[in-house]
């Protein structure tokens, strides 16, 4: 049923895409994730932006917490609980990633807004109805390439 949905999806551009799922059409716009899941809009972002998910990765350690390095990000073992879980259910189940060990700097932005967002004025929240378009659109492209496989 999920790989029916996503290959249902059609993008029209990064912020807008349609969708006729067991006979009912939708049009898919942050501002109508925001309506459905009550999230706010914010500003929005996409893993294209990496300069910007290299300042969340820098503050979301504590000064108490040590990340272990890779040559990629950084090893999820060594984020602080329940932060190395939600990375995984992110990578899994939203951005639909595998390398599940480690965690990209682009992961940190949603991360560290999950983390410390209350503190962040509205005006410069990530928009995680945007997040989710994106991770919706990218899961389409995916599962389209698998089914070509």
């Amino acid at each position: 049923m999920a790989q029916e949905f996503s290959l249902s999806l059609v993008p029209h551009s990064r912020t807008h895409a349609t969708i006729t799922f067991i006979g009912i059409c939708m049009e898919i716009t942050p501002e109508f994730i925001s309506r459905v899941t009550t999230l706010s809009l914010g500003l929005p972002w996409s893993k294209d932006e990496k300069p910007i998910g290299q300042a969340p990765k820098k503050k979301f350690f504590q000064n108490n917490e040590t990340p272990v390095e890779d040559k990629n990000g950084i090893r999820r073992a060594s984020i602080p609980y329940p932060w190395d879980e939600v990375s995984y259910q992110i990578k899994k189940y939203i951005s639909c990633e595998g390398r599940y060990n480690i965690v990209y700097g682009y992961h940190f932005r949603i991360l560290h807004e999950l983390r410390y967002g209350m503190d962040t004025p509205t005006p410069q929240k990530l928009s995680i109805p945007y997040f989710l378009l994106q991770s919706l659109i990218d899961s389409k492209i995916k599962v389209k390439a698998w089914n070509l496989d």
